[in-house]
């Protein structure tokens, strides 16, 4: 299954051993890969970017799925750290 988030979390897997590779890829790649993606995005900001509905969706990972996700790093809300419109996009493949 291919999934596309802004979160990404450890409560996504059971609890069993995985073997996970991580790429960084550029925005087009994964716009070009996750067209018929599950989708589950919580950020307004990021779901207007890439044309896709907020809403969040339980997402449970096995062997074989890969997961697109898009992170911003504009800092947190407390942080002096604020650079707008910059975002970190990668590929997770579960083995």
């Amino acid at each position: 299954m291919k999934y596309l988030t802004d979160s990404f979390s450890m409560k996504m897997f059971d609890n069993r051993t995985y073997k996970i590779s991580t790429k960084k890829i550029k925005k087009s790649k994964l716009m070009a890969n996750t067209k018929d993606a599950v989708t589950s995005i919580g950020s307004f900001k990021i779901a207007k970017m890439l044309r896709k509905q907020v809403g969040r969706k339980d997402i449970k990972l096995e062997s074989g799925d890969e997961i697109y996700v898009i992170t911003s790093r504009f800092g947190r809300n407390k942080s002096s750290y604020k650079k707008e419109n910059t975002y970190r996009y990668q590929v997770f493949s579960i083995l």
